[in-house]
């Protein structure tokens, strides 16, 4: 499902699969499937909402894998994103997963979990070296090291309030998540103006970006309450205070980002480059007046990345022709393709290369495009473990709101937050 394009519909994919990531599922299979057979017979591909946009695009792929293999037939099957884990939860339990499966992380996180899919970290490591390495990691399980082969990715670069930067002063650009908030502090006491927005998504990357690992190697305890969480945790309550971040950020319906900058109430605002054109549509005096700087991070290797894989049923009767297939939608050409056609970017270093992300800018969302393809080609992105999912996130925000208010101590809200996760980290084991 490309929904950076249709914004909305992947937190409600999100959503449905944090709800059945601790379902019970049967008995995990005994067994990888068969992949050393010939590339023949018919096996299901199964996507999420790219029918009808992409139709041209996914037709054209499979035509050019059945040519190459001409005793192979691939029947394509389209979803809608809201139903995505609800489906992959229940075909799972039944043993009826499409041979092949476009997933984001959050929904193949029980199959990854529970070894319901190929590990390509044994059947495609020859194909590591072609892939940007946070994406190859980006679908780590433990018991799957890599569930799925990176396909598209989503990364940000730092959107600017041109008119309140410029009433501050102009200080550059913060390239970080402590520079972020010094450079509010400056917005606030020169301009009266709030920096930027914290959320519940975004703070999980803010503390990555700190060094505070989320969780343990195996996934099974949070590490949050670290001398760098509690410090990040109090300076944001100091800017709270001081009306740096707007009084809604921390209440629990707060506003979306987005809709914060388009009305002008905040300076700063990291996102993927598609939502360029939902400013410029919603806000379009406010867009006439951003820039565009990298990513907090990038130079430290610590921006945030989201990606979409396609991985293989492990219970596919037809594992050479689906892991081939896989492969062949995953390869830099088709990546490229798509990134063309879309607002997406290629997880292949190859594609990146491509004079399509080096051309020069014609707008923000051109420019956008080259810092964000730069960003990734350059190793400027950090995976986020697997674990730390939607749910992780909401569960931590919310323990955290009230530290940010100054109604708790940030170390007893870290504490608490952390024993929170834990358990359920350890639920999810069971």
């Amino acid at each position: 499902m490309l929904q950076i394009l249709k914004p909305g519909t992947f937190a409600i994919a999100i959503a449905a699969a944090v709800a059945l990531s601790g379902c019970g599922l049967s008995s995990a299979p005994s067994g990888d499937a068969d992949v050393s057979g010939p590339v023949e017979g018919t096996i299901t591909f199964q996507t999420m909402q790219l029918s009808p946009t992409f139709d041209e695009y996914i037709n054209g792929v499979i035509d050019a894998f059945e040519r190459e293999h001409p005793g192979a037939e691939v029947e394509w099957v389209d979803i809608p994103s809201d139903q995505a884990a609800r489906k992959v939860a229940a075909d799972s339990a039944a043993g009826s997963l499409p041979d092949v499966m476009d997933l984001d992380t959050a929904t193949l996180a029980p199959l990854g979990r529970d070894g319901r899919v190929l590990d390509m970290a044994e059947h495609g490591e020859r194909l590591r070296e072609l892939y940007v390495p946070s994406a190859w990691s980006s679908f780590d399980y433990g018991a799957t090291e890599v569930a799925a082969l990176p396909w598209y990715l989503n990364s940000p670069v730092l959107i600017v309030n041109g008119d309140i930067v410029e009433a501050a002063g102009s200080p550059a650009p913060p390239t970080s998540y402590t520079d972020l908030l010094d450079a509010a502090e400056q917005i606030t006491r020169t301009t009266g103006e709030a920096g930027f927005q914290p959320t519940s998504i975004g703070f999980p990357n803010y503390l990555l970006s700190l060094g505070v690992p989320l969780v343990n190697e195996s996934s099974t305890e949070a590490i949050v309450n670290t001398p760098e969480a509690v410090a990040f945790l109090e300076r944001l309550a100091e800017l709270h205070d001081l009306g740096a971040i707007p009084a809604d950020s921390v209440t629990a319906a707060q506003r979306s980002e987005i809709d914060t900058f388009s009305q002008g109430d905040i300076a700063y605002l990291e996102t993927g480059p598609s939502r360029l054109a939902i400013i410029e549509e919603n806000a379009p005096a406010i867009f006439e007046d951003i820039d565009i700087a990298p990513p907090l991070g990038a130079a430290d290797g610590t921006t945030w990345v989201v990606a979409h894989g396609i991985a293989v049923s492990a219970t596919s009767e037809n594992a050479a022709t689906a892991l081939a297939f896989a492969e062949f939608m995953t390869s830099p050409e088709n990546q490229l393709t798509l990134a063309q056609q879309s607002a997406v970017f290629p997880s292949t270093t190859v594609s990146l290369e491509d004079p399509f992300f080096a051309a020069e800018p014609t707008g923000p969302a051109t420019e956008a495009r080259g810092i964000v393809a730069r960003s990734l080609f350059e190793g400027g992105t950090m995976a986020k473990p697997p674990a730390v999912d939607a749910e992780y996130a909401s569960l931590l925000w919310s323990s955290v709101q009230t530290a940010i208010t100054g109604e708790t101590d940030a170390e007893e809200a870290l504490a608490a937050a952390e024993a929170q996760l834990t358990e359920l980290l350890q639920g999810r084991a069971q």
